[in-house]
């Protein structure tokens, strides 16, 4: 019975991936990915690694929760802070907070994890400097590869590299944003375990100094 729920379980990871090789542009397809990957073994080594990092098992013990996100706040604050810039990001996108974080409740710190990977994306989108295209998304995962030990980002990263050679496109690109994010990821702290919004009023400059990452344009 053990082998049969892992062999189900890889069969849906299969059929998400496949999913999302074919709508590889919508957050269905990804949070599609997401949902496969819900309980598996490699989530599970994933919450296990992340509680072994002081700062994050404080957060998950306490339960911390940021505030809600007001975006016209955000979008008022000064040009260049965090806030102004992940409301610009999500503006430009057409996209709101509440497409982007999960609503349901927090009951285990398995759930705690899977909801503060969600709510932080786009904010770690800002702070690294990836943009919002493919290969902007494939630096990322690598980054989030690096940081969090995430299932999800091989699944994605594999996808994206498949995708491209099935479509005969250029892998320079993806390569070089692939290589960027693991050296940001490994150089940094992890940055999910930080409150990044208690300080949307801070400059982006000092953030980056502060998680050690160094931007380039």
């Amino acid at each position: 019975m053990f082998n049969l729920k892992q062999r189900l379980q890889s069969l849906r990871m299969v059929a998400s991936l496949a999913t999302f090789l074919k709508n590889p542009g919508e957050l269905n397809s990804v949070f599609g990915v997401v949902r496969s990957l819900q309980g598996s073994p490699l989530s599970t080594q994933m919450q296990r690694h992340l509680l072994a990092n002081p700062r994050m098992a404080a957060l998950v013990e306490s339960n911390w929760r940021p505030a809600p996100i007001d975006l016209a706040r955000l979008s008022a604050l000064p040009e260049g802070s965090l806030g102004r810039s992940y409301a610009d990001q999500l503006q430009s996108q057409g996209l709101t907070p509440e497409s982007l974080i999960d609503p349901s409740p927090i009951s285990s710190p398995a759930q705690y994890i899977t909801h503060r990977l969600r709510e932080t994306h786009d904010i770690i989108h800002v702070l690294t400097g990836f943009g919002t295209d493919g290969p902007g998304e494939l630096g990322l995962q690598a980054f989030n590869l690096a940081q969090v030990r995430s299932p999800l980002a091989v699944l994605l990263i594999f996808g994206g590299l498949l995708s491209s050679l099935q479509n005969d496109e250029p892998l320079e690109p993806l390569l070089r944003a692939l290589a960027r994010g693991f050296e940001l990821g490994l150089a940094a702290p992890c940055l999910i375990s930080h409150k990044l919004e208690e300080g949307w009023e801070r400059p982006l400059s000092s953030w980056r100094q502060e998680l050690k990452l160094p931007f380039r344009a």
